[in-house]
């Protein structure tokens, strides 16, 4: 079996997977709306515009990195200091794809650079992706676009963050955002290793390593 064979395959399963987890939800939301008091979270899948601003960009996502103990990656909610800066902050974009120029399951760009509370607009151009954080600098707070179409993210901590598709993980779907400095950069060679370590493909194993040593001094 060929690696583009073996993309296909393994796109197709995800995606099956990914409407069976859909599927699951939506009814659980049907149940929930006979309660006089739906929760927030049953309101948000109702809205059909984008999301314009999300709690600030995390440190660590539990989920992905089970290993990880708990106590060791909480961040406690706090205000963020792009509520009190001044100025203008741009919104990137960023696109999850099937597949680009690069090769298949990526993020496009896989790298960017941005100012401190600049924004990034994760598009799901492609469906079946998301885009949450596998490892972030000290004091920041985890993102997880959780397959919604269009979700903005604001950064508000210096530094490197490496996020990921959690279900083309082990594929190298992942990304690499710089946020003014690279202040954490030891921390992120580790975590960039720990996350190839779990990558299934030959010939993407070593897709983030490259990118970083591409573009991160």
């Amino acid at each position: 079996m060929t690696d583009q064979q073996f993309f296909k395959i393994f796109t197709i399963v995800s995606i099956i997977i990914i409407f069976i987890a859909v599927v699951i939800g939506i009814l659980s939301n049907i149940f929930a709306s006979y309660s006089f008091h739906p929760s927030e979270q049953y309101m948000s899948h109702n809205k059909e515009s984008e999301i314009t601003r999300t709690a600030p960009a995390g440190k660590v996502n539990l989920a992905s990195n089970p290993s990880i103990k708990q106590e060791e990656t909480i961040v406690a909610d706090r205000e963020s200091v792009c509520d009190t800066m001044e100025g203008e902050f741009t919104t990137h974009e960023v696109k999850m794809l099937n597949e680009n120029s690069s090769g298949a399951m990526v993020f496009e760009p896989s790298f960017i650079k941005i100012d401190l509370c600049d924004s990034i607009n994760f598009e799901m151009v492609d469906a079946g992706h998301n885009a949450e954080t596998v490892a972030a600098p000290n004091g920041s707070l985890p993102f997880n676009t959780k397959y919604e179409k269009s979700t903005i993210i604001q950064f508000d901590v210096n530094g490197l963050y490496l996020y990921q598709c959690a279900p083309h993980a082990m594929m190298a779907m992942a990304g690499l955002i710089q946020v003014s400095d690279t202040n954490n950069i030891e921390e992120m060679k580790s975590e960039i290793e720990r996350f190839e370590s779990n990558v299934m493909i030959p010939d993407v194993k070593t897709r983030m390593s490259d990118i970083f040593s591409k573009n991160v001094n």
